[in-house]
């Protein structure tokens, strides 16, 4: 359930407790129906006989007054010309019932009625094999006297009825509820929709403060802390740039003094450790960059790239080869995507000593892939790999492995272009790195 929005959540709730609700009702008053009909019986043949004497010998303008005496919950007594509306003469053999009444009523004739067959909101449990009969008796001046079920029984169809209504009107609210929460979960899905926006860039325009007064002041919210946010990144990357510049500025003063060690192997050592922290500083500003600043997408031949990039490698006489290699275009954006492959290479050549790199289609994605048949990652580093500044050499030297921020730059970059970036075992041992693109 908890796969349903909140707007169907609250209707399937609703409506749920109406129908179970009237469930019990409609199955209580079926239970207390069927126990009434059954328990009906007529009265004893001695009373009726009583009651067929006493109107033979009262005047017709008295017997009114006579049959609500009779009259009672469960028994109704009236008089009729004939067969009264809603019942028909019973045509086969009389139950030993009514033997009984005609031995007690004499030459009285008796016939047994029963319902005429028609359309009736009646729902029952079980087929009913008896119907709700009624005995009809011939009276002296031609009448004849009716005994059938009092008003009692008759109500319960009206019962029936009511709780049929309110189903309705149950089912009813539930679709209206349905509506105004759905109408109003929609102001909570542009929220969702906004956030989804800024968090893959910060520069998207603020949310509309529209909907209802509760949406709006979420809205408002959510704009004063997306301005907090990109004054805060603001801020911080200025202060980044102020350093970074600083650190150029002395790292220039630092070559000079360099140039001016003697010993030629110190200075080259002094050299590599300058470029080294020229690349770190480099890296943690891609990375801050990364956050603030969208990339621009383009059709990019990935062949051609990285047919170029795996030329430059082997020039530089490192183990970098072609795999399967498929024609195709995607959108991204080429420095960015350049910037992801080449710290994906440089992970698989330091830690492998190799790399093979294969671009081909997979189903309705593109699939560009840098494998390596290395030491791969260990378990307890796997979830951590895309954590800036998280290595799976645990010495920080710069000899045996990079800064940390190379699995966290090509993360940042994909998620700009919209693709992402996983990392797989190698079948037979290693590790291949998988950036995934949708297909236009």
């Amino acid at each position: 359930m908890r796969r349903l929005g909140l707007a169907n959540r609250l209707t399937l709730t609703l409506v749920l407790v109406v129908v179970a609700l009237q469930a019990v009702s409609v199955l209580g008053l079926m239970r207390f129906q069927r126990g009434d009909q059954d328990e009906w019986r007529l009265p004893v043949p001695v009373r009726i006989a009583a009651a067929a004497a006493a109107l033979d010998r009262t005047p017709s303008q008295e017997r009114d007054d006579l049959l609500v005496a009779l009259n009672g919950d469960a028994t109704r007594f009236f008089i009729a010309d004939g067969v009264p509306a809603g019942y028909r003469a019973h045509g086969g053999p009389l139950p030993a019932l009514l033997r009984s009444y005609d031995a007690a009523l004499g030459a009285r004739d008796v016939r047994l009625l029963v319902p005429e067959e028609r359309r009736r909101f009646r729902p029952q449990v079980q087929r009913r094999q008896t119907a709700v009969y009624a005995v009809s008796v011939a009276l002296a001046d031609g009448q004849r006297l009716v005994v059938a079920p009092g008003l009692g029984q008759r109500r319960r169809s009206m019962a029936m009825a009511a709780l049929v209504f309110s189903l309705l009107v149950g089912l009813t609210a539930a679709f209206l509820v349905w509506r105004m929460v759905h109408r109003a979960t929609r102001d909570l899905q542009a929220i969702a929709d906004a956030s989804d926006r800024f968090a893959r860039d910060l520069g998207a325009p603020p949310m509309d403060e529209t909907g209802h007064a509760e949406a709006r002041r979420v809205a408002s919210a959510f704009n004063r802390m997306r301005a907090r946010i990109k004054a805060l990144v603001s801020e911080r990357m200025r202060m980044l740039a102020a350093a970074a510049h600083d650190l150029k500025t002395l790292m220039t003063r630092l070559r000079l003094r360099v140039a001016l060690i003697e010993d030629p192997d110190q200075r080259a050592r002094a050299d590599r450790d300058v470029a080294l922290m020229a690349t770190l500083i480099e890296d943690v500003l891609l990375v801050a960059r990364g956050e603030e600043r969208p990339a621009v997408l383009a059709p990019v031949d990935v062949a051609e790239l990285v047919t170029e990039l795996v030329r430059e490698r082997a020039a530089l006489g490192q183990a970098v080869t072609l795999g399967r290699l498929e024609a195709g275009r995607v959108q991204a954006d080429t420095g960015g995507l350049r910037r992801i492959l080449e710290n994906l290479i440089e992970n698989a050549v330091t830690y492998a000593g190799s790399a093979e790199v294969g671009f081909e289609r997979d189903d309705d994605r593109w699939r560009l892939t840098v494998v390596d048949h290395g030491p791969g990652l260990s378990p307890a580093f796997e979830a951590q790999a895309f954590e800036p500044f998280a290595r799976g050499e645990a010495s920080r030297s710069r000899e045996t492995g990079g800064s940390g921020l190379g699995l966290a730059i090509a993360r940042s970059l994909a998620e700009q272009m919209g693709a992402s970036v996983r990392l797989e075992t190698t079948p037979g041992g290693g590790l291949t790195a998988v950036i995934l693109f949708r297909t236009d």
